[in-house]
């Protein structure tokens, strides 16, 4: 093997190739990393983006609405079980309804979770299955979610257990139902003489 020591060794040309090897070396290290980088922060944005969207168009939109209804339900069954007959104008008998009808919706909203009503992501779920296919891999579960769900499914099951016999419910609540509660709570509204914005 030559040796820059040898006496028929080109230095200069070892030198050469030798800067050459670490240059082209160098080069490929920071075209790496930069790449890296830029992968990262493009990643890094899209997650925001999508999260700013999803908050300000989806998340925090939805989970107000729920809690404005969520308190005017409430807010109206305190009104009911704290007024007397002769104040509502009605019967004893009409006020055991109306409070029964403010109670149901009450609970009802109280047991709807933001999980329940929140709209998937149908398009961003393809998108992320088609990737991951793409790659050769799988799509990951979050465990703390899968946790949650079946926590959840536990709690489902709890409530509607009765009398030692699982009595199967109509499952969990859906946007669907979200709005016939709100029908329901602009009747009830309506009928004691209130207009309450549901909206």
């Amino acid at each position: 093997m030559d040796s820059p020591w040898d006496e028929g060794h080109d230095t200069t040309t070892a030198f050469e190739d030798l800067r050459e090897a670490e240059w082209t070396k160098m080069s490929e290290e920071f075209t790496n990393t930069g790449y890296r980088e830029g992968i990262t922060a493009g990643k890094e944005a899209s997650v925001q983006e999508g999260f700013n969207t999803g908050f300000a168009d989806v998340g925090a939109p939805l989970g107000r609405d729920l809690g404005l209804i969520r308190g005017k339900s409430s807010a109206l069954l305190s009104f009911l079980l704290s007024a007397t007959s002769t104040v509502l104008g009605v019967s004893d008998e009409e006020k055991e309804t109306l409070v029964a009808e403010a109670r149901e919706i009450a609970s009802q909203l109280g047991n709807i979770r933001y999980s329940d009503i929140e709209p998937r992501d149908l398009e961003a779920e393809q998108h992320a299955r088609e990737h991951l296919e793409a790659e050769g891999q799988a799509m990951e579960v979050n465990e703390d979610l899968e946790q949650k769900k079946q926590l959840e499914s536990v709690e489902d099951m709890l409530s509607r257990m009765s009398a030692g016999e699982n009595v199967e419910g109509p499952g969990r609540p859906t946007m669907e139902d979200v709005l016939r509660l709100r029908v329901r709570l602009q009747a009830l509204s309506l009928h004691l003489g209130f207009r309450i914005d549901l909206c």
